[in-house]
């Protein structure tokens, strides 16, 4: 698997796949920072009336439903269909599900609509939208849904089946991150807790996955981009301790260690079970 995640990485590097990112006002700078850093290239456009023309020339579209305002949600609707039209993948980031019933409602017409190749969230939104009990912390994962070796082939089969019902790759993120296919079941453990201590780092992650999903297929897609965040997040947390510093220090070198990268470091470092 390692090997795959680092000819898609290699693929994405080389092809700098455009990358429509519908994604919120709070994350959508630090969004496109990532897809440079890691060698795609952003489009935010936000337009409905242009989204037919940006899926034509973009590799991939993420749709983030952090907001929910009307324009915004039409916008979606709108380069959905026109990157199902045209096969252009699509990453659904179900923010905040669980949390609303307005959020879940939106959540069920996207996955209806969209069909999305890939849907990335946090364990308690993947648990929301498996139709589970969610003890709700707004956008953020409850610590209830921490993956443990007591929980972790249950909440694996819960990735599994709800992959097999939307027939979406389902890419659960967490300390420990969950993928499947519907089939196959992958677990990837790279990461710190500092990327906790940074507004919008599951945001990045989706969009990252749809720089993956643009150079190859969605669940090595899904494994590459965690795998690459988590890496990085180590990389720059063994830079942030050994110069005494803080988080403003880490964000920046995870966009530095993001962009630096490199096919060795995913052999050496890299964590996955299959």
């Amino acid at each position: 698997m390692i090997k795959s995640i680092i000819e898609i990485t290699e693929n994405m590097r080389k092809e700098k796949p455009i990358v429509e990112c519908l994604t919120n006002r709070v994350t959508i700078n630090d969004c496109a920072n990532m897809l440079l850093a890691m060698g795609a290239s952003p489009i935010m456009a936000e337009i409905e009336c242009e989204m037919e023309e940006i899926m034509n020339v973009a590799g991939a579209l993420v749709i983030n439903l952090g907001l929910l305002d009307e324009p915004y949600l039409d916008a979606m609707k709108t380069a959905a269909k026109a990157a199902k039209k045209l096969g252009k993948p699509i990453v659904l980031d179900p923010v905040g599900a669980g949390a609303s019933k307005l959020r879940d409602r939106v959540c069920a017409e996207m996955i209806e609509l969209a069909k999305p190749d890939i849907i990335r969230g946090n364990m308690s939104e993947i648990r929301a939208l498996s139709g589970g009990t969610v003890a709700s912390r707004g956008v953020d994962a409850s610590s209830d849904d921490a993956v443990t070796e007591d929980n972790k082939a249950a909440l694996g089969e819960l990735v599994r089946a709800l992959s097999e019902k939307t027939g979406a790759v389902v890419c659960a993120t967490g300390a420990v991150d969950i993928i499947s296919d519907g089939e196959r079941i992958c677990y990837i453990s790279n990461g710190h807790e500092m990327l906790c201590g940074v507004t919008g780092t599951g945001c990045m992650c989706s969009a990252m996955t749809g720089a993956m999903a643009a150079a190859g297929d969605p669940f090595t897609a899904a494994a590459a981009a965690v795998m690459m965040l988590g890496i990085a997040g180590e990389l720059a947390h063994e830079y942030t301790a050994s110069n005494n510093a803080g988080i403003g220090t880490f964000k920046v070198k995870l966009f530095d260690c993001i962009y630096s990268i490199s096919g060795d470091d995913f052999a050496s470092r890299g964590r996955i079970e299959e």
